[in-house]
């Protein structure tokens, strides 16, 4: 009876659980996406609710799993809201053109919606995204139908074509065409099963081009001017070398095509720059390289005042080179450096070639090279260039003293003209030889300075030599012989002095009385006697007051008799008295019969000299006054 009540109850208790649950709703889960669409690539933002509190929630595109962020997804709890709900990003990943099935799942329950993928292309090459017109560009494409031919355009105009891969992807490489003007044109893509990237397109922008041809010549040639990716229907202004030029029109697609276009009649020799710029300001730039209309020179390089043969050809037919003004370079004329040059008018004849023409060239140009411009009545210009070389000039020797002889000669000198030369301000004039060539004997003037004198050359013409240099060597003294005791006799000679002036001379720090006079050339010629200084190595110099010159002389150890004690003054002495052993001793000069022969150290002497004068030996100094002088003698 028990068991059978008991079994009841676990029925009744069955069947009200039941009933509870019943009564309790279930929650639904959902899942948005935003955006529901784009192109391979995009992140879409998530909101999930719905689901377990505290669960992990993973995402499949197409039945893959899928990146998302954070890279673990939980859902919330009941103290962390919003209770089974989360929101993270995913990325759309490669795939083809339509809707894709995204699911979002707890690992129990989960939520299926859409993703609609839409057609994209990107430029990849060039990188800049820019370029002109036959310029070659990298589109790829994603998000488009497998296996399908997918058309690329720009601006409207056929880039290029590929065929897709299963995964909806291409890569496709073609030349920007000719037809878009110039900015930003759209680079789109469409396949055969009906998808383009309208919706994602990428942009190229068109860049001007501008080209000559042909890319060199004469300046006044005729050129075809072409470019494209202007402004359709528009007017390009042209500027040759900076300077204003021509415009040219653009057609309905951008393009210039104009031939016959005549380069500046005016326009220098060398690479010269293009620009083009039309009225929504876009520009392009090209290059002309402008031939040379040789004007022949010859002789071509020389001093100022050679004579110079002139020939140009492809002038103006017929035409003649005008007599040259004072007006800037352009204006018609024969022109060298900035100087007018033609005082007649010059011919061209029928095929356009300039009559030769003899001109001198003249004085005041620049040493180096020149310009020399003819320019026709019709403007067009023949150039050429004409070297001013200086004449040259030297001297030999190049060193000695003043009275010397030196030759000078030069070469690069005008034939038969008149040269000037200067040396230390002494001119005299040469002839140039019939090869230009000049040469001279000339004497170092007395006026040449001790050290370094230019020697100028010039002529009437405007030409001159770089100075060349000649040294007068400074002042220098010799004595002969240069030893010997005192007394013995010597001559001083000197050259490099100044001219006409007293010379003093002493000999180991004695002074000579008398100062001999140095010729007009600075020389000297001076006989003395040595006076009685110590023996040895003594200093014997020479003094114009200015300069001074050295040498040395030996003193050699002599008898010390009455000549080489008095030596020094032996042109004063009248005589000399000495009282010894009661006996009257003398010295005279001019008496043969003197009988003192020597003086004593210890002894006084009477000494009679005809001026004051300073008496040198041993290295003793008396001083004696016009008349009678009492000396003790002191010897060496």
């Amino acid at each position: 009876m028990r068991k059978k009540y008991l079994s009841i109850v676990g029925v009744l208790l069955a069947v009200c659980m039941l009933v509870a649950l019943t009564a309790v709703p279930a929650v639904a889960q959902t899942a948005g996406l935003n955006p529901a669409q784009g192109p391979v690539g995009t992140s879409v933002t998530v909101t999930a609710a719905g689901f377990a509190p505290g669960s992990i929630l993973t995402a499949t595109f197409d039945g893959a799993a899928v990146t998302t962020a954070p890279a673990v997804v939980t859902t919330g709890t009941v103290a962390n809201p919003p209770a089974g709900g989360a929101t993270f990003a995913l990325l759309v990943p490669t795939a083809t053109a339509g809707a894709h099935v995204v699911r979002i799942s707890d690992g129990v329950n989960s939520v299926t919606q859409f993703f609609t993928v839409q057609p994209r292309v990107v430029v990849t090459s060039p990188a800049t995204k820019t370029g002109p017109v036959g310029t070659s560009a990298t589109v790829t494409g994603t998000g488009f139908a497998a296996g399908f031919t997918v058309n690329v355009t720009v601006g409207g105009l056929p880039l290029a074509s590929a065929v897709s891969d299963s995964a909806g992807g291409f890569t496709a490489t073609g030349t920007i065409p000719t037809g878009l003007a110039a900015g930003a044109q759209t680079v789109t893509a469409a396949d055969l099963a009906g998808n383009n990237a309208n919706a994602n397109p990428d942009t190229f922008t068109v860049t001007p081009s501008l080209a000559v041809s042909p890319t060199s010549g004469l300046a006044g040639s005729l050129v075809t001017v072409t470019g494209s990716g202007w402004k359709i229907n528009d007017t390009v202004t042209l500027t040759f070398a900076g300077g204003a030029w021509t415009t040219v029109p653009t057609s309905a697609t951008g393009v210039i095509n104009q031939p016959g276009v005549a380069t500046p009649a005016t326009a220098a020799p060398g690479v010269t720059q293009i620009v083009g710029t039309d009225t929504a300001v876009n520009t392009a730039a090209t290059t002309f390289t402008v031939a040379p209309r040789p004007l022949t020179i010859s002789p071509s390089s020389g001093p100022m005042g050679t004579k110079v043969l002139l020939q140009a050809s492809n002038m103006s037919p017929n035409g003649w080179i005008p007599i040259a003004d004072d007006g800037p370079p352009v204006v018609p004329g024969l022109r060298i450096a900035s100087n007018t040059w033609n005082t007649v008018q010059i011919n061209i004849g029928t095929a356009g070639e300039m009559f030769p023409t003899t001109m001198v060239v003249p004085a005041l140009l620049t040493v180096g090279a020149n310009t020399v411009r003819a320019t026709d009545n019709n403007g067009l210009v023949a150039t050429g260039t004409y070297t001013v070389v200086r004449p040259t000039l030297a001297v030999n020797p190049t060193t000695g003293p003043r009275g010397a002889s030196a030759t000078v000669t030069g070469a690069g000198w005008v034939p038969n003209s008149t040269v000037t030369l200067n040396f230390a301000g002494a001119p005299m004039t040469v002839i140039a030889d019939a090869n230009g060539n000049i040469a001279a004997a000339m004497t170092v003037p007395a006026t040449a300075g001790t050290g370094a004198n230019p020697v100028i050359a010039a002529d009437t013409l405007g030409n001159a030599a770089l100075p060349a240099a000649f040294i007068v060597p400074g002042a220098t003294i010799s004595v002969a012989p240069n030893e010997g005791g005192p007394g013995t006799p010597v001559t001083v000679s000197g050259t490099g002095f100044a001219g006409y002036a007293p010379i003093t001379v002493t000999f180991g720090g004695y002074a000579f009385p008398s100062a001999p006079l140095s010729s007009p050339l600075g020389a000297f010629t001076y006989t003395a006697t040595v006076p009685g200084v110590a023996p040895g190595s003594q200093v014997v110099q020479a003094f114009d007051g200015t300069s001074t010159a050295t040498t040395f002389f030996v003193v050699t150890v002599a008898p010390e008799t009455v000549q080489t004690a008095l030596a020094g003054i032996m042109d004063n002495v009248v005589i000399l008295w000495d009282y010894a052993g009661g006996d009257w001793l003398f010295f005279d000069p001019l008496d043969p019969g003197s009988d003192l022969a020597a003086l004593v150290a210890g002894t006084g002497y009477w000494l009679n000299v005809d001026a004051d004068v300073e008496l040198i030996y041993g290295g003793h100094s008396y001083t004696l006054y016009d008349g009678w002088n009492n000396i003790g003698w002191l010897g060496r």
